[in-house]
């Protein structure tokens, strides 16, 4: 048994093993898509929209493009468009592998058996490895963050400019997959924590800065040149605090100020008085107090329509400041809610969920409609996607459950209808294999059964505050850039277990080391 331990701590030290680990890591990945076939994630259409028009000069539908970050769409786009999708599965079977690998890799840094115990709990973690098996921004980000994670912590080790530059180049990796991780810049201040002289502490931070900041810049003069957007993602500012105030914590009120007042204008004049709000008889008050998500995707329409494309929802932010000034402590409780939510709850799949089915309901003219489903207050077909500068697109609602849409030039509904055309032609290249019930069941079960990331941090903090294992600073600081993505999707947005769970391994890290890390004098005698 000793000489298997041996064998096990030498191999986490060699090329030959990580190769064995990322074999591993391919065969749990296949064994976990029988139960769980690949499907469509978060937001996967939009990432589509902007993909096909990527290099388009003149894109028809601009809002996805300047909505998104770049890195998605294409991965996404071409893994679809590239033999009829069959490159999709392996290659997020690929990044699955590769953040394990690249996780345990971060782990060997603070002892073998850190490495040997990262590697196990990851292949063993299946709301993690659940990511992989649904295609979004959330796996890139989790391979993205992996990679960032590797280079943060080889950077800590041995410091150097280039080893520095590089974590900071990681950084606009994973702000490319997902805009709101720009937040991660903060770490350019991480090597000023390090121990050396201060001038080489300041030159690797000035090095951090410098490679995570000049792929943004760029991309933000890229939409700048393009689209007359100098910003590296449009409309982000209508996230923190909007979103969440109006959906999760219902806050905003025409009367917590000028901007909620003007919000309630608009809706007043050109939302509610137009299908299907009308027939659904749909007040004002009700907008507000409702929380729905189809409605605040007609608030993102109703905003670039009424209050200018130019104005980058600054309305909706505004009406979201004012409503967490009006009841701070209910919106502070909310994010402390989520938060906790994150760390403390897992992730599932169930095969047999379906849409909630509609029964009838009575409209204010006496005629029977359909129940909207989900609880909603109207039915759905937002599509904020169609948003222009020029509003030359319009959606027309030619009764309480159908539309169509309207163009201001001709020549612009053939453009329409071969971009929609494509889009089911990439959805139409995911799997369509249903996965075995058994297996997802035990999947599911193991899921609930595993550790959740506040149990993680509970660990790794008392460990570290008693061993004080080596490297106890980077492993603080590569948690708190974790907790810090956390925080930040907190503030705008709901409790989903797919934005905790891309950095999720840095708990996990984060408890192992601390309780298994080497010290220092382990490592000077190793």
């Amino acid at each position: 048994m000793t000489g298997v331990l041996t064998a096990l701590e030498r191999a986490v030290s060699r090329p030959l093993g990580m190769l064995a680990l990322f074999a591993s890591a391919l065969v749990v990945y296949a064994v976990r898509a029988i139960g769980w076939p690949l499907t469509a994630g978060r937001d996967l259409d939009e990432y589509v929209y902007a993909y096909l028009q990527l290099f388009d000069g003149d894109p028809l539908l601009p809002w996805s493009l300047l909505f998104r970050t770049p890195v998605t769409p294409v991965v996404a786009g071409v893994s679809l468009d590239v033999l009829d999708g069959a490159l999709v599965e392996p290659l997020l079977a690929v990044l699955y592998a590769g953040s394990v690998v690249a996780w345990s890799a971060a782990a060997r840094h603070f002892g073998p058996w850190t490495a040997l115990a990262v590697a196990a709990a990851l292949l063993v973690y299946p709301a993690y490895g659940l990511l992989f098996h649904e295609l979004s921004s959330e796996p890139l980000f989790a391979a993205g963050f992996a990679l960032w994670a590797l280079l943060l912590v080889r950077a800590a080790a041995q410091p150097s400019a280039g080893r520095f530059a590089a974590a900071g180049a990681g950084v606009a990796l994973v702000a490319l997959i997902r805009p709101g991780n720009a937040v991660l810049l903060v770490f350019a201040l991480f090597p000023l924590a390090l121990a050396g002289p201060l001038r080489s502490r300041t030159v690797w931070a000035g090095a951090f800065a410098a490679a995570a900041l000049l792929p943004l810049a760029g991309w933000t003069a890229h939409n700048g040149v393009r689209y007359d957007e100098y910003a590296l993602a449009r409309g982000g500012n209508a996230v923190i605090p909007f979103y969440r105030a109006f959906i999760t914590d219902r806050i905003v009120s025409p009367e917590n100020g000028a901007a909620s007042r003007r919000l309630a204008e608009a809706v007043e004049t050109h939302l509610v008085t137009r299908e299907p709000y009308r027939s659904y008889d749909v007040t004002v008050d009700e907008v507000f107090a409702s929380g729905s998500f189809r409605i605040h995707e007609d608030f993102y329409l109703l905003s670039d329509q009424v209050f200018g494309w130019d104005t980058d929802y600054s309305v909706l932010r505004d009406a979201g400041v004012e409503a967490v000034r009006a009841e701070p402590a209910k919106y502070a409780s909310g994010v402390v809610e989520t938060v906790w939510l994150q760390l403390s709850e897992s992730l599932f799949r169930s095969s047999d969920e379906g849409t909630e089915a509609g029964s009838a309901a009575t409209a204010a003219g006496g005629a029977d409609l359909p129940e909207p489903t989900e609880g909603e207050p109207i039915p759905g077909g937002q599509v904020v996607w169609i948003s222009r500068p020029d509003n030359a697109i319009k959606q027309v609602w030619t009764s309480p459950t159908e539309f169509r849409f309207s163009f201001a030039e001709p020549s612009m509904r053939p453009r329409f209808e071969e971009i929609v055309r494509r889009r089911e032609e990439l959805f139409g290249a995911l799997p369509d294999r249903t996965g075995n019930a058994e297996l997802e069941l035990r999947l599911n079960q193991l899921s609930r059964w595993f550790p959740r990331p506040v149990l993680w941090i509970a660990l790794g903090l008392v460990a570290i505050a008693l061993r004080r294992p080596r490297g106890s600073r980077t492993l603080v600081g590569l948690s708190s850039a974790a907790f810090l993505v956390v925080a930040l999707n907190a503030l705008g947005l709901f409790a989903d277990r797919h934005f905790v769970l891309p950095v999720a391994p840095a708990f996990v890290l984060l408890g192992l080391a601390g309780l298994l890390g080497s010290r220092d004098e382990e490592q000077r005698a190793a």
